[in-house]
């Protein structure tokens, strides 16, 4: 695993002239609490740009799953004394087919857990600017963005955005290009 520091270097290496010292990425890992939870998040001029905190991440899931659980009255995993027999249940697929649906949909509005930023964050150095702005990742695309090897030609002949994060980080690129 590479040291946070270096990687923030190499990060903030991408970004273009307009946001370079402006854009910055920062983690913490809060030791004292369960499982050592963190928090991943980005500034512009010093102010909280985009977050990822496991915390958030994790009460949002909860919330959401119950209240479709309840929708959908979910049956809870029958007990048995083979795991095999409860891990194989047809009532513990529809959770986990739930809990991922829930985990998907709050990514799409961009709520996420901390490790996706790092996973984005540890292969975004190897990508080509096309492989990035065409990632599934929606932070990956995001990012690639603020990126110097996205020009001002490239930037003014984007049309289509497809998340808000996206969206955002291309309206921030474009003011600082002052266009």
């Amino acid at each position: 695993m590479v040291q946070f520091s270096k990687l923030k270097k190499t990060l903030e290496g991408f970004l273009c002239d307009s946001l370079k010292g402006r854009i910055e990425v920062h983690a913490a890992v809060y030791r004292h609490s369960h499982d050592d939870k963190s928090r991943v998040w980005l500034t512009l001029d010093k102010d909280q740009l985009f977050s990822a905190a496991d915390l958030s991440f994790h009460m949002a899931h909860h919330y959401l799953y119950e209240n479709i659980k309840e929708e959908l009255k979910l049956k809870p995993i029958p007990y048995s004394k083979s795991w095999e027999e409860m891990f194989n249940s047809p009532e513990r697929a529809v959770i986990v087919e739930v809990s991922d649906h829930v985990e998907q949909q709050l990514i799409e509005q961009g709520i996420m857990e901390s490790w996706h930023l790092y996973k984005a964050f540890m292969e975004y150095p190897n990508l080509s600017i096309n492989e990035a702005l065409s990632s599934k990742d929606s932070f990956t695309r995001a990012f690639a963005l603020f990126d110097r090897r996205v020009g001002k030609r490239r930037l003014l002949k984007m049309e289509t955005l497809q998340h808000p994060l996206e969206q955002k980080f291309y309206a921030i690129r474009c003011k600082a290009e002052g266009f």
